[in-house]
């Protein structure tokens, strides 16, 4: 009985295919969300993977109906769908719910897609803590939003946004004008502003089943840091064990975020802020943590996370603490390292430092590495990092150390 997964594209459908095609002997109906995915898949992925795929779609060629329909008649009995990214996730649900999947519902992704729509529906259905937030459609709006919390900075984002694109910090009224300005121009949705929350920014990983229950898989502390005039670049990713205060208080947060918004049977992400009064939500999305965190959090514990959740995608399985091991990763350290660029460097003719940085003992891999011959932008966003890799080792003295050799050594000329 196959299985649809979407955009099969990067490491973590490669992993999943390898897993369910490999091992399990699932064959695969792959859906493309846009042409360029496709050529990815054909020019880049297929000859490796292309033994467990059995059909191919491409979602722009016909309406959700019309492709549900021709799925079905080739394919009457099919297992469940992986909408494995954020880019995804609707045209998953819309399939699940076209085709009496079971997976999450449109109604649930929707919800959770748009940030405005999410934090509305959490302030009615649950008690956690969640800031205040207004879309805004005209400069009056945004001013008097502000005049309402009555306290800088406000931040202003897209509804639909990912990545830490087009958010901004305005500290005064011309800057807010300005910022949401500027999130309308990037057409990635409305204009929505928030409080801002102070603290330290943490991430919480993890699986949930098909009764919304949540099982931790990996807890970060993110680093961000103002560059070249641009605040809240990454910096540095800092992993964090099971024995610290602050992964059970943000655990214990995310559990009541997630069943409130009612996801099931996938991956989530979810990023918040820990000030003095606890955990407050920035965002939550059902499906991987970007770059290849889930792939570093599997190496922590031993075990694939991505296989874990690849069996949630596709049955009505329970969760169990027992399906991870926490005590071996609370007996590594771990960390992301993201450069960043202030000046463009274009094209790259030479990459300093990167044969040293290898030879580390902690480091593991590189996530983003841009060639020779391509653009190095200056860095506003994730998007825009310079590089990003990853480090991984039991001594927590050594990745501090190997971390500080990495951004003096790595530089492109």
């Amino acid at each position: 009985m196959p299985y649809i997964i979407l955009d099969p594209v990067g490491k973590y459908p490669s992993h999943l295919l390898r897993f369910l095609g490999g091992q399990l002997g699932r064959a695969a109906i792959a859906v493309f969300t846009s042409p360029g995915r496709y050529m990815l898949w054909r020019d880049n992925w297929q000859d490796q993977y292309g033994r467990y795929v059995v059909d191919t779609y491409l979602a722009t060629k016909m309406t959700s109906a019309m492709m549900a329909a021709e799925i079905s008649k080739r394919h009457p009995r099919i297992e469940g769908v992986i909408p494995w990214d954020e880019e995804t996730v609707l045209l998953g649900a819309r399939l699940s719910d076209l085709l009496g999947l079971g997976w999450n519902s449109l109604e649930v992704l929707e919800r959770c897609r748009d940030k405005a729509v999410m934090k509305d529906w959490l302030r009615r259905h649950t008690r956690a803590r969640i800031n205040a937030s207004a879309t805004v459609t005209d400069g009056d709006g945004a001013v008097t939003f502000q005049r309402q919390v009555d306290r800088w900075p406000i931040v202003v984002k897209p509804t639909a946004g990912s990545g830490s694109e087009a958010v901004y910090f305005p500290t005064d009224d011309s800057e807010l004008l300005r910022d949401c300005q500027r999130v309308l121009q990037s057409g990635r949705g409305e204009v929505l502003l928030e409080e801002y929350i102070g603290g330290v920014e943490m991430v919480i990983n993890g699986v949930v089943d098909g009764k919304s229950d949540l099982l931790i898989t990996d807890v970060w502390h993110y680093d961000r840091r103002t560059s070249h005039g641009v605040p809240n670049l990454f910096h540095q990713t800092y992993k964090v064990p099971t024995h610290a205060s602050i992964f059970g208080q943000v655990s214990q947060y995310a559990a009541r975020i997630v069943e409130a918004l009612g996801l099931r049977r996938c991956p989530i992400h979810m990023e918040v802020k820990v000030d003095d009064r606890g955990p407050c939500l920035i965002e939550v999305g059902g499906r991987f943590p970007g770059g290849n965190l889930s792939i570093l959090a599997s190496k922590l514990h031993g075990r694939s996370l991505l296989e874990l959740a690849a069996c949630h995608y596709l049955a009505e399985i329970p969760l169990s603490g027992r399906d991870l091991d926490y005590a071996r990763y609370d007996q590594y350290e771990a960390r992301v390292l993201h450069g960043i660029q202030s000046k463009r460097v274009s094209p790259i003719r030479r990459i300093v430092g990167d044969d040293a940085v290898r030879a580390l003992p902690s480091f593991d891999e590189f996530g983003k590495l841009r060639p020779i011959g391509t653009s190095a932008p200056v860095t506003e966003d994730l998007e825009t990092a310079a590089w990003e890799l990853y480090l991984i080792h039991p001594d927590s003295d050594q990745i501090a150390l190997d971390a500080e050799r990495v951004f003096k050594l790595l530089r492109y000329e």
